[in-house]
């Protein structure tokens, strides 16, 4: 029998063989739930944290640190596990539970199963149908956190379910009671004012910031039939950075199981897309106020120059980016 060692090229890559990272690349979304933990510590524990000159930063970078936990590491993993083993996948379940009370089972059960199959069309709990403008969409932004809520649980604890939704309650039970106990648990030692400041506010920002950014993925692109320009797309290079690849809606929709460094192959997809769905602004609450004009989150101009500077990325092979291959850069 052969005793020949394998060759390195047959092992399993380093974040692989020895963290379980299920792609090097995932160190990125890790590095997000490090810094939501730290500032949070920060917020909390540091005395001249409660400065306003310091706490209204902060407050801020929690707000988009939550959402980045939230909808965006939380969405990542819940598509494609951050590793391949077991237990590091339920800690990550549960750290990016924390900020905004969002399980993994509910993102699953809604997005993944929901969403994805329908896509804000009927059937979709989480559609934006009827609530495309005015107080029809503020009301979405505010419930959404809600219907997740409400959703996931008639799915998981109605009669008969299938052995894979008994896992799933299970672990979502779980998880809500981490939740209870550490959030409780820090809430009884630090100081009354801070976690409201610090938890609480953020937490609340939280809340409207993830409904907000469901319904912009749909709504202002109800105007399109075809299904690469039912989403919107934010192709802004910074942003795309900060959320690895994930602006790209419409690539997601059409290949929601690629890992997100893969995401920049896939951009080809875009050529399909019509051009008043790829914007540059940043898709948090702050830019709301678009809602009050007619048209105002669409952005042909934009989107037509955007397109073309893909074209030449494409032609050339550099649709990467240059230092940090990981990331699209257009």
């Amino acid at each position: 029998m052969s005793t020949r060692t394998p060759d390195i090229a047959e092992r399993p890559p380093f974040a692989r063989r020895v963290f379980k990272l299920e792609h090097g690349s995932n160190i990125g979304p890790l590095i997000h739930i490090a810094l939501w933990i730290s500032m949070t510590a920060v917020g909390l524990f540091v005395p001249f944290a409660s400065n306003w000159f310091v706490a209204i930063p902060l407050i801020i970078v929690l707000s988009l640190l939550n959402l980045s936990l939230t909808i965006g590491v939380m969405h990542m993993h819940t598509h494609r596990p951050l590793f391949v083993a077991k237990f590091p996948n339920r800690v990550v379940d549960v750290l990016c539970c924390l900020p905004g009370n969002l399980t993994a089972a509910e993102m699953r059960e809604v997005h993944v199963l929901n969403h994805h199959r329908f896509n804000d069309g009927p059937g979709d709990v989480t559609a934006t149908t009827g609530m495309e403008k005015g107080i029809g969409a503020i009301w979405y932004w505010v419930r959404y956190g809600m219907v997740v809520k409400i959703h996931t649980l008639k799915m998981l604890f109605a009669k008969n379910v299938a052995d894979t939704r008994k896992v799933r309650r299970n672990q979502f039970l779980f998880d809500m009671a981490a939740y209870a106990v550490i959030i409780g648990g820090v809430w009884a030692l630090v100081d009354f004012n801070k976690f409201i400041i610090f938890y609480w506010v953020p937490f609340l920002i939280t809340q409207v910031n993830a409904g907000y950014f469901a319904w912009l993925s749909h709504a202002p692109a109800k105007q399109f039939e075809d299904d690469a320009s039912t989403s919107l797309n934010n192709a802004g290079n910074i942003l795309n950075f900060l959320i690895f690849n994930q602006g790209y809606h419409s690539v997601h929709h059409r290949y929601p199981g690629v890992h997100w460094s893969e995401i920049p192959d896939k951009l080809d997809y875009m050529r399909k897309v019509e051009p008043g769905v790829i914007v540059p602004y940043w898709m948090v609450a702050q830019s709301g106020w678009r809602l009050f004009f007619p048209g105002g989150f669409l952005n042909e101009k934009y989107g037509n120059k955007w397109k073309a500077k893909l074209e030449t990325r494409l032609e050339a092979g550099t649709v990467r980016n240059r230092y940090l291959p990981w990331f699209a850069w257009i």
